[in-house]
């Protein structure tokens, strides 16, 4: 299988005074890539940027929008990597005062299954490079947001055929600020399993999986989930958290996870 190196670190800025050359106030806007892993080996995308639908304060109805490319010359990206916490930042700029009202991906046309040695072609629909997430936040002036941008593999891979072995790719994707979230992580033992991780609110659930050491991340809205472990081998039994609690701003870190034989 490919290998491919990740730029990953943490952004803990919380507030900074922006001004551009123009010295009107402005917001400091830094965009990252997670991923809700699916269950094969590896998922290379060719990452172009993201692009921001804005609305500037005083002209209602006025839609511009703010591209921030991925600066990397290797666009490849694995997202099977961005689990346990770790992100991608995709990029950062200062803009005027206003509204951001969405956000796309922009994909480039080379993406890649990996499963053991073998390596699948990805197609996107249509030739369609840009995938749509709605957003509502009203910059401030002096402050930093951080809009994280979750690509479900789950949701956006589908096996079409096995002989020979073929994938549907549309890509699902959902964006949030990270402002008012809070998060949950645990480790899963053994580590050599790869589990899959629910956390289920009612009837809505998000999904990701442990990185190599076992560790998983959650960070959305606060309140209280279930988390439904699925070790995805037949030789562990499942296991559920109830009443697991998220708190605005922090972190809940549960006590270690053991995932028993049958």
């Amino acid at each position: 299988m490919k290998k491919f190196k990740l730029l990953i670190f943490i952004f803990l800025g919380f507030a900074i005074a922006c001004t551009g050359p123009d010295e009107s106030p402005k917001a400091l806007v830094n965009v990252f890539l997670i991923d809700a892993p699916a269950q094969w080996d590896s998922v290379v995308v060719e990452l172009q940027g993201v692009e921001l639908e804005f609305v500037p304060n005083g002209r209602e109805g006025q839609v511009e929008k703010v591209f921030l490319p991925y600066e990397l010359a290797d666009k490849f990206v694995d997202l099977s990597q961005l689990v346990g916490g770790v992100v991608l930042p995709v990029g950062r700029t200062e803009i005027n005062l206003g509204n951001i009202t969405g956000a796309f991906l922009k994909l480039g046309p080379t993406n890649t299954l990996y499963q053991g040695d073998k390596g699948y072609p990805l197609t996107l629909p249509n030739g369609e490079s840009d995938y749509f997430g709605k957003l509502q936040i009203d910059l401030q002036s002096g402050v930093s947001y951080d809009l994280i941008v979750d690509f479900d593999l789950e949701k956006s891979i589908r096996q079409t055929s096995s002989s020979p072995i073929k994938f549907d790719f549309n890509p699902s994707i959902s964006i949030y600020s990270g402002i008012g979230k809070g998060d949950v992580q645990g480790t899963i033992s053994p580590s050599s399993l790869s589990p899959a991780i629910y956390l289920i609110q009612g009837t809505d659930s998000i999904s990701t999986h442990t990185n190599t050491s076992g560790t998983f991340r959650f960070r959305t809205e606060p309140g209280n989930y279930t988390i439904f472990i699925d070790p995805k081998n037949s030789s562990y039994r499942t296991d559920t958290l109830l009443n697991v609690e998220i708190q605005e701003g922090k972190l809940n870190s549960l006590s270690p996870i053991t995932l028993s034989k049958k």
